[in-house]
C-alpha cells in the first residue's frame, strides 16, 4: 500500500500543488490543501481505484472543492499573495519578472470559475474532458469559460504587450 501510495504521489504530488499555488496564490495554502487531497486519497482509496483513468480527474476535483472552501471560509491567508523570488539582476530578467507577474495578477482577477478552468487545460494541459470530469461541469461548459478567460485576459493583457513591444 505504501508503494502504491508513493508511486500516485510521484506522478500527480508536483502537479496538484503546482495548480493549487496558482489558484490560491499562495504556496504554504497549496501545500496544506495538497496534503488534504491526499489525505482524502488516503481515506477513499478503494472507491476511488477501479475507475478506469479517473483518479487524476479525481484528485483535481478535490484539491478545487478544498480551494473554494477555503475562499467561502475566508480565511486571511488565503488572500495574501506571496512576493515574487527575484531573478537575477539584468534589464531582460526584470522585464521577464514583470510581465510573468502582470499575467499572474491577471489570472488570479479572473472569476474563480473561469481560473479553475483556464488552469487546469493552459498550465496542466488538460483536456476538455477531463477539465469538465475534474470540476464536474459539462465539456461544452468547459470550452466556453476557457474561451471566456482567454478573451478577459487577452483584453487585459493587451495594452501592456503593446507597451513591451514598442519598447
Amino acid at each position: 500500500m505504501a508503494e502504491a501510495f508513493e508511486r500516485i504521489y510521484r506522478d500527480y504530488g508536483r502537479s496538484v500543488h503546482a495548480y493549487l499555488a496558482r489558484l490560491t496564490g499562495n504556496t504554504g495554502v497549496a501545500e496544506d490543501l495538497c496534503q488534504e487531497t491526499f489525505l482524502r486519497y488516503l481515506r477513499h482509496r478503494d472507491r476511488i481505484h477501479g475507475r478506469n483513468g479517473t483518479l487524476g480527474a479525481w484528485l483535481f476535483r478535490v484539491a478545487t472543492n478544498l480551494a473554494r472552501d477555503r475562499v467561502r471560509k475566508r480565511q486571511p491567508e488565503s488572500l495574501h499573495h506571496e512576493p515574487f523570488a527575484a531573478e537575477p539582476d539584468g534589464c531582460a530578467a526584470a522585464e521577464a519578472r514583470d510581465r510573468d507577474a502582470r499575467v499572474r495578477h491577471e489570472v488570479e482577477r479572473l472569476r474563480p470559475e473561469l481560473r479553475e478552468v483556464f488552469l487546469l487545460r493552459a498550465h496542466h494541459e488538460f483536456t476538455y474532458c477531463k477539465v469538465a470530469e475534474a470540476l464536474t461541469i459539462s465539456e461544452r461548459t468547459a470550452k466556453e469559460r476557457f474561451r471566456r478567460a482567454r478573451e478577459i485576459l487577452a483584453h487585459r493583457l493587451a495594452p501592456h504587450l503593446r507597451e513591451d513591444v514598442s519598447r
